[in-house]
């Protein structure tokens, strides 16, 4: 056995895959940064003092605004509109505050795992089963967190509108309303890597048995 296989290493990494490697760290720690900005940002816009602030889906109806502060007016039409929920059921309000800390948890394991594997990438360790935790993390906080997200919106909304209209029933058909879809299709073929990756993993002890 040599000294690369027990140091973990997995055979020397090329010129271009450290350049992409390093890339992605350099990449990525921005993309952390700004998620957590992000996240800041939401929660600011939501919590407010005066209450509970939440974009409905509103009928089609004509509008006159203004843009630029003020500087230009504008004609058009609204299907949205911002409100604002002073005293909110706590119950809802647990909902949404869940919501955005899914949110943020998703956001931090998907960029700190790919952090990880492309620093495992650059000591040379493409499957290692550090790389494989990795991946497996990454798939689940895409598909559980997209999913998980979406229904803790959904209940938020649905607060809401109840303490806006007592006699509306819920809201299910909004611009958003598969929206989801796509990350958690991201996330299911990101588990299907994942278990080739760690196929790989198990061929190569194998083989290193063999040696």
């Amino acid at each position: 056995m040599t000294a690369a296989t027990r140091s973990g290493r997995q055979g020397p990494t090329t010129r271009s895959e450290r350049a992409d490697a390093t890339a992605v760290l350099i990449v990525g720690t921005l993309v952390l940064a700004a998620a957590v900005a992000v996240v800041v940002l939401r929660a600011a816009q939501t919590f407010r003092p005066d209450g509970i602030a939440w974009v409905l889906p509103i009928d089609q109806q004509p509008i006159d605004a203004t843009v630029g502060s003020g500087s230009s007016a504008v004609h058009g039409y609204a299907t949205q509109a911002l409100v604002i929920v002073p005293g909110l059921s706590p119950v809802g309000t647990g909902a949404i505050v869940l919501s955005h800390v899914m949110w943020a948890a998703a956001a931090v394991l998907v960029i700190g795992s790919s952090l990880f594997i492309a620093w495992s990438f650059l000591r040379g360790r493409f499957f290692a089963p550090g790389t494989v935790r990795a991946l497996a993390m990454i798939s689940w906080a895409l598909a559980i967190g997209a999913g998980a997200v979406h229904l803790l919106d959904g209940f938020g909304r649905n607060s809401i509108v109840a303490a806006l209209d007592p006699d509306r029933g819920p809201v299910y058909d909004t611009p958003d309303t598969w929206s989801w879809l796509p990350v958690f299709a991201v996330g299911v073929a990101l588990g299907l890597i994942t278990t080739a990756f760690r196929r790989g993993v198990r061929l190569q002890k194998e083989t290193e048995g063999l040696v």
